[in-house]
């Protein structure tokens, strides 16, 4: 029994041992090594990284709810501007330069944040232009086509 109670003394003063020698190791590394380390202090600064600040947004110059995707924008005598008010791609174009649209018609279709949002005619008229093609995309305020 005495045997059994000093082979497990010997095991744990060996085993505190190792992991002294380890840390000891560890520690004369750090010192030798300390040269180094300043060269990654870009990747975990000491300092609190700067917020950053957002622009204030501009005022939505929409209609109604039904032209959410749509800001519509007098285009002198030759027609009206129809600029996205969100981002996203062009998921399809529902009408042709040329073709007669009545107010609240689908013009075209954005994919926004994996949601399709049609992006309506905000008076009725002819296509002048459309200034987008299927599979582009949109950032707010670039035109997407002009109604005349």
């Amino acid at each position: 029994m005495f045997n059994t109670f000093m082979q497990g003394i010997v095991l744990l003063v060996a085993g505190m041992g190792i992991v002294y020698l380890f840390l000891s190791l560890m520690v004369w590394v750090m010192n030798r090594f300390a040269s180094i380390i300043p060269r990654f202090n870009h990747i975990l600064p000491d300092e609190e990284p700067k917020k950053k600040t957002r622009k204030p947004a501009k005022p939505s110059t929409t209609q109604h709810a039904s032209h959410l995707a749509a800001v519509a924008i007098p285009h002198d005598a030759t027609g009206t501007e129809i600029k996205s008010a969100l981002p996203g791609a062009v998921l399809r174009i529902s009408v042709k330069t040329g073709d007669h649209v009545a107010k609240d018609d689908e013009l075209i279709v954005l994919d926004v944040m994996k949601m399709e949002t049609p992006v309506k005619a905000v008076k009725d008229g002819v296509v002048t232009a459309i200034r987008v093609a299927v599979g582009e995309k949109v950032n707010t305020g670039d035109l997407l086509a002009v109604i005349a």
